[in-house]
């Protein structure tokens, strides 16, 4: 009963992406990550049956680092493009376009995401098609990274050409959603015997295993096609089946809400632009810009070009950086909940921050690492950004309000204080620890009218990047003043 209703949300899940179940598949599983991890599995037991018993992996630098992590599968054999020029170029010359890859007919796996998750930049969709119709690309499949992607995005444009399509694209489903915590795997069938011949099974994959006997055996469901189907074979042990019956209520509830995902990429498109443009006009009273925004991408009304996630850090009027921690922690205890840090997204991270190998090397020997408790501006460059982001249910409200937010918050419109900044931070090479930051916030009046702030009654907390609101209220006018930008001392 459970197994029927199970496919059940399958075929529904398969349908709200645009997806015929002719021509693809749904494997569910934990997270995009799993989903990632499954296919990289795959291909590894697959590869150690070739001579050269590897496989050669590419991966776009604003992968994920779940994307990433593929690599450690190759014995060396990987590439990371730097930008969407050198992918253009590897398509059109494969055999003259140098992506450390030994054997170029060997078995081969090009990884990207449809949407960086560091700076909501959306990347080209048409590298899949264009990678099964190169000649010399024939033994490299596509996986395609559409977590972030699918948030805001119509994925039919993805799978209503099968031809066109990756051969595998993961989701994290609850990010669409926002319960119940499960992934997926979609896989074009046509190119799905390849995940058949991994090593590893689990309970209800196979219809027949050996215990004894010299040479133990095992007969895989997914190459047992059309008796079974290739999910069959690749969903090990019991599925979360009360989270995928959620699943199907909450795709229910998500499509009497807003209808479609063409609705959703329409209106998130909109207030992302209003919110793009509102952030980059902020300045100090001096003229220097108060938010360094870090995109790729300068059409931010094209919803094809960018997602609903802007990257960015505040900047102070002498043009240091305010601590993205400080930044993510104050805004959160405002109600406006952002992340911070280096989001999963080393390649992203280190390029927009104009960061080089040996400068990487000598933030670890500082003593960086990601996480709260990591060194957030080293010798005058963030290690880090701040990121904000919309979704469905985000209105123009909340990007006022968050704009109010900024402005009033980390904008310095005191010309004698930044005066008085400037002429302390001639020799600025980096600005405070959060530690050192905190202690001086402390030490200055500014404390309490944050203390006075927080006393205040709020009209409720904006949730960016949640799927659950509170009921709307009116706008405040104005948000009261708590300015971080002057009187922060130097270290050198």
């Amino acid at each position: 009963m459970s197994g029927h209703m199970v496919d059940q949300v399958r075929e529904k899940m398969l349908d709200f992406f645009g997806a015929s179940s002719k021509d693809f598949d749904l494997i569910f599983v934990a997270n995009a990550t799993a989903a990632i991890k499954l296919v990289a599995d795959c291909f590894r037991d697959l590869a150690e049956k070739s001579r050269d018993r590897t496989f050669w992996y590419g991966y776009h630098k604003d992968a994920h680092t779940s994307i990433v992590g593929v690599r450690e599968f190759t014995y060396g054999q990987s590439y990371c493009f730097e930008n969407d020029q050198e992918v253009e170029e590897w398509l059109q010359f494969p055999e003259n376009v140098h992506v450390n890859r030994s054997n170029p007919n060997g078995l081969g796996l090009f990884a990207y995401p449809g949407q960086s998750n560091m700076t909501g930049r959306r990347l080209p969709l048409s590298w899949s098609w264009r990678a099964r119709h190169s000649e010399s690309l024939q033994t490299t499949y596509t996986l395609l990274d559409a977590a972030a992607l699918a948030m805001t995005y119509p994925m039919e444009n993805i799978f209503q050409d099968p031809d066109r399509a990756p051969d595998f694209t993961c989701f994290s489903l609850y990010k669409i959603f926002g319960f119940p915590d499960v992934g997926a795997l979609v896989v074009r069938k046509e190119s799905g015997h390849i995940l058949t011949l991994r090593k590893y099974f689990g309970g209800g994959t196979v219809s027949m295993v050996s215990s004894f006997g010299d040479t133990p055996w095992h007969r895989s469901k997914g190459l047992q096609a059309p008796t079974y189907k290739l999910h069959e074979g690749l969903e090990d042990g019991t599925l979360p089946f009360h989270s995928i019956l959620a699943l199907g209520e909450a795709i229910d509830v998500h499509l009497r809400l807003y209808g479609s995902m063409r609705n959703i990429s329409a209106h998130t498109s909109h207030l992302m632009e209003q919110l793009h443009r509102g952030m980059a006009g902020l300045r100090h009273v001096n003229g220097r810009p108060a938010c360094h925004i870090y995109s790729e991408n300068r059409d931010f009304k094209n919803p094809n070009k960018q997602g609903s996630a802007i990257a960015f850090n505040m900047m102070l009027s002498n043009g240091g950086y305010v601590s993205y921690t400080d930044v993510e922690r104050i805004a959160n205890d405002a109600g406006f909940y952002i992340r911070s840090g280096g989001v999963c997204n080393p390649g992203g991270i280190f390029s927009l921050l104009g960061y080089e190998p040996w400068m990487t090397d000598r933030a670890l020997s500082a003593g960086h690492h990601c996480g709260a408790n990591g060194i957030s501006v080293l010798n005058g460059l963030p290690t880090g950004i701040a990121r904000v982001s919309l979704g469905a249910m985000s209105t123009r409200q909340d990007v006022d309000l968050f704009l109010d937010f900024l402005r009033s918050t980390f904008v310095d419109a005191d010309k004698e204080s930044n005066l008085s900044a400037l002429s302390a931070t001639s020799t600025l090479r980096s600005i405070p620890s959060d530690a050192t930051l905190e202690q001086t916030i402390a030490a200055e009046p500014v404390a309490d009218t944050i203390s006075e702030y927080r006393k205040k009654p709020r009209a409720r907390h904006i949730p960016f990047l949640s799927h659950l609101r509170r009921k709307p209220v009116a706008r405040s006018p104005s948000l009261p003043a708590m300015n971080l930008t002057s009187g922060l001392s130097t270290i050198r």
